[in-house]
């Protein structure tokens, strides 16, 4: 059995334990000195871990989030992120295999960051957390970013502790609602408000809960404008689109039976927004030129952003606000005016952000905080403590949806986690395209396409008015059996993968199987990618062999039952899909209670 592993603490840097977890802990870590050690950066601690046999992380781009990266064992090697987005590059996540166990590391910041992994040539492995030195210079006393350490027997045990772990300390936050947003298939080309409230009246009636309006909404008065030129005039509604404003579109959106949620960027500005020049005092710059962003690192740029938030949820009753950030902050603001440094911005940027959105929840508990950034490119156990849910990517076909879920599994909880079924988007994509109104896709394609989505927070992008009547039907089915069933093990549970990554382009494990768990109840989902072969039986992670469990079948929202196992059955026998054309199948299964 692995023992417990200790962050030690560096030179200039005091290293304590914040939190102790059922087989994870938080390390908080503080500077004892300004500056930091040298030009690469500021050492958060070091932990080191026997007999390591492996080294796993993932790399991350756009559209190729959670990319399995293998490190050298004898050789010094790591990730880092310089771009300002802690996974725009790679996950701050590291995983080293030893033949005892299992140990994960992690840090907690949305900014620049860097695990070093370092060989002593017999066996051993030191993995130093660090922070880059530009943007992150640090005062002596100052709290520096927390590192979370996991460990178990074997992979599963100790991702699925960190989970846990991590999901203690995240907001506990308003319901895991379900949503409809407009963007895939609409953008700002074609969204209006008759467009909105029309796909707003079917979500309802399917029984979502939050229509959210995605960009399009601000900026000039004109159709043909772009959004992410527009960036950062949030209080100009553009009403070529709305031009009943926000106020209206929101209390018609509720009228219909659902509630409304809006996107905001609120801390872009767009090279064609006017914030800029009437208010040139809230830019982020470097070198005298501008970054593109309200800099947080400033009394009045967290004045400004916190207002205009405050604004949007006070105008339009907002239960949900999708958070964007689209660009590379780097090293970040370097003004002398900001009440930072020069050599500080990235650094009080992060913690303006963070001070930001806790105000926001204080005043607005019940607003739902969805974080996104270019899809998943700002994903981190620090961003995690102020915000109740993820995007996991922008591209969301079956294939690469369940290769993201795979990896940000590793690391979250599934009430952090939200991304949609394969959407219909407006734009050219290799392998996102689908048409839901056509009658090319069959009911198991459909069902498969939607299964995937379930195992977390639930929304969809697609277009409602078009949807085939009866994917329609179908539709409404699989949202009911979500919300009866699969929704309370998402609010409290771990997602488990239970096979090897799945891969984009058809590699990578082709039957992936994931496990949704809490406490004693799991939902067991699996699937059969292309090129598909015969099923195999799915084996279920941690059950107690001696005891009884409910095996149900969850079709839609009609629920099978498939007779009693014990434990020590479905871990040798396993279960498989009863009709083998299927390419999806989900079972809930549940401790039989004594009489």
């Amino acid at each position: 059995m692995i023992m417990p592993p200790e962050l030690k603490s560096d030179r200039r840097t005091a290293v304590s334990v914040r939190r102790e977890g059922d087989h994870a802990r938080t390390f908080a870590t503080t500077a004892t000195e300004p500056g930091t050690d040298d030009a690469s950066g500021l050492v958060l601690g070091s932990v080191v871990v026997d007999n390591v046999i492996g080294i796993d992380g993932f790399t991350s781009s756009w559209g190729l989030e959670y990319q399995p990266i293998r490190l050298p064992v004898t050789e010094p090697s790591g990730l880092e992120v310089t771009t300002g987005r802690s996974t725009q590059g790679a996950i701050p996540w590291l995983r080293l295999t030893t033949p005892e166990g299992v140990v994960i590391i992690t840090i907690h910041w949305s900014g620049n960051w860097r695990l070093d992994t370092r060989p002593d040539g017999r066996g051993a492995v030191t993995v130093t957390a660090e922070l880059p030195a530009r943007g992150q210079e640090v005062a002596g006393g100052e709290a520096l970013p927390d590192v979370s350490i996991a460990w178990g027997p074997e992979q599963r045990s100790a991702s699925a502790a960190l989970a846990r772990h991590l999901a203690a300390n995240a907001p506990s936050g308003p319901p895991a609602l379900t949503e409809w947003n407009h963007w895939w298939p609409y953008e700002d080309a074609e969204i209006t408000e008759d467009v909105f409230l029309a796909n707003a009246s079917i979500a309802a009636e399917l029984g979502l809960e939050v229509a959210v309006l995605d960009a399009g909404w601000f900026g000039r008065s004109d159709a043909g404008s772009d959004w992410y030129a527009e960036r950062g005039d949030w209080d100009h509604v553009n009403t070529e689109r709305f031009p009943h404003g926000l106020a209206w579109l929101a209390n018609q959106t509720r009228r219909r039976g659902i509630d409304f949620g809006i996107w905001i960027e609120a801390e872009a500005v767009g090279e064609q927004a006017t914030i800029a020049a009437r208010r040139p005092e809230l830019m982020a710059t470097a070198d005298d030129q501008s970054l593109g962003y309200v800099c947080l690192g400033s009394p009045q740029g967290r004045e400004h952003v916190l207002s205009s938030v405050l604004e949007l949820i006070e105008t339009t009753t907002a239960r949900w606000i999708k958070w964007d950030f689209n660009l590379d902050p780097g090293s970040g603001c370097t003004r002398s005016d900001h009440g930072h440094g020069p050599d500080d911005g990235l650094a009080q940027h992060y913690l303006g952000l963070y001070q930001t959105l806790d105000w926001i929840r204080a005043a607005h508990p019940e607003t739902i905080l969805e974080a996104c950034s270019s899809g998943g490119l700002r994903i981190d156990p620090g961003l995690a403590a102020h915000v109740d849910a993820f995007f996991l990517s922008d591209p969301d076909w079956t294939e690469h949806h369940l290769t993201c879920l795979w990896g940000a599994a590793q690391l979250l909880p599934a009430r952090q986690l939200l991304h949609w079924p394969q959407s219909e988007w407006r734009g050219e994509h290799r392998f996102q395209k689908v048409d839901y109104s056509g009658t090319l896709i069959t009911r198991a394609q459909f069902d498969t396409k939607i299964r995937a989505g379930l195992l977390h927070r639930l929304g969809l992008s697609i277009r409602l008015t078009e949807l085939r009547p009866d994917l329609r039907e179908r539709l409404a089915e699989h949202i009911a059996g979500y919300r009866e069933h699969i929704r309370p093990l998402v609010e409290t549970g771990v997602i488990i993968p239970l096979t090897d990554q799945p891969l984009r382009e058809e590699k990578g494990h082709r039957q992936p199987a994931f496990q949704l768990t809490t406490g004693d109840d799991h939902l067991i989902a699996g699937f059969r990618l292309p090129p598909t072969g015969d099923w195999d039986p799915i084996i279920p992670y941690g059950l107690a062999g001696e005891r009884t469990y409910d095996v149900r079948l969850l079709d839609g929202s009609t629920v099978n039952d498939l007779g009693q196992r014990t434990g020590e059955q479905l871990a040798t026998e396993g279960l498989s899909a009863g009709d083998p054309a299927e390419t999806s199948a989900l079972w809930l299964l549940s401790p039989v209670q004594p009489v």
